[in-house]
């Protein structure tokens, strides 16, 4: 009994806590002024390149609220993951039908957002200690896949220029291991733990949202 009124409660939090967020995105996207955020956005990432770990933890603290940036990365994220799904389309969409192909534009529009969203929630769910809000796990986990983001650029570069594999391979590689770096120290600023007692935490928040990703992959929706 008592699990079970945990458990709502828990479920009851999440859905205001995601109402919450919906509501805040919603408002930072209508009052998005794309030339001054743009700015602001260069201005972040530069203080991303210069001091990472600690700007990470300053988001992951609160001390920092970086939504209208998280959202200008988020919208690159988007654009270039569409970008890229329609230049393979047109390469070779004709041997799908219509359906499928509309199925994949969706899902690479839905594909960063699930990215994000999935392990965001559960980080929320599991940190029962140190309590953070969506929002501030949404913004940490979006500063952490920077290099991701950087990574679906640069695929769009390789789908449209043959033979710069040589080139961009590496650097994608790079990326990636540096994006599961910031990925580690922005999840345990998240729990303010230490190394010792957050190694396990981390690889259970990595399965558990892998598996989910899984399972939406098998439904075609991302």
């Amino acid at each position: 009994m008592e699990e079970n009124e945990k458990f709502s409660a828990q479920t009851e939090q999440l859905k205001n806590e995601t109402k919450d967020t919906v509501n805040q995105v919603k408002d930072t996207i209508k009052n998005v002024d794309f030339k001054k955020d743009t700015e602001e956005t260069k201005g972040f990432l530069k203080e991303m390149l210069a001091n990472p770990f600690a700007t990470i933890k300053k988001i992951a603290s609160g001390e920092e609220n970086i939504l209208k940036k998280a959202v200008m990365i988020m919208i690159v994220f988007i654009l270039a993951e569409v970008i890229y799904k329609i230049i393979s389309l047109i390469k070779y969409g004709k041997y799908s039908g219509l359906g499928d192909n509309l199925l994949g534009l969706v899902a690479a529009f839905l594909n960063p957002i699930f990215y994000i969203v999935v392990p965001a929630i559960v980080i929320l769910m599991m940190n029962k200690t140190n309590k953070k809000s969506l929002i501030t796990v949404i913004c940490t986990l979006i500063a952490t896949r920077i290099p991701v983001v950087i990574n679906s650029v640069i695929d769009i570069v390789e789908a449209l220029i043959s033979g710069i594999t040589i080139i961009s391979s590496p650097i994608s590689s790079t990326l990636s291991a540096v994006s599961m770096v910031l990925m580690y120290f922005g999840m345990r600023s998240l729990f303010e733990e230490e190394n010792e007692t957050f190694v396990k935490k981390f690889v259970i928040i990595e399965l558990i949202a892998s598996f989910i990703l899984v399972i939406l992959a098998r439904i075609g929706i991302y």
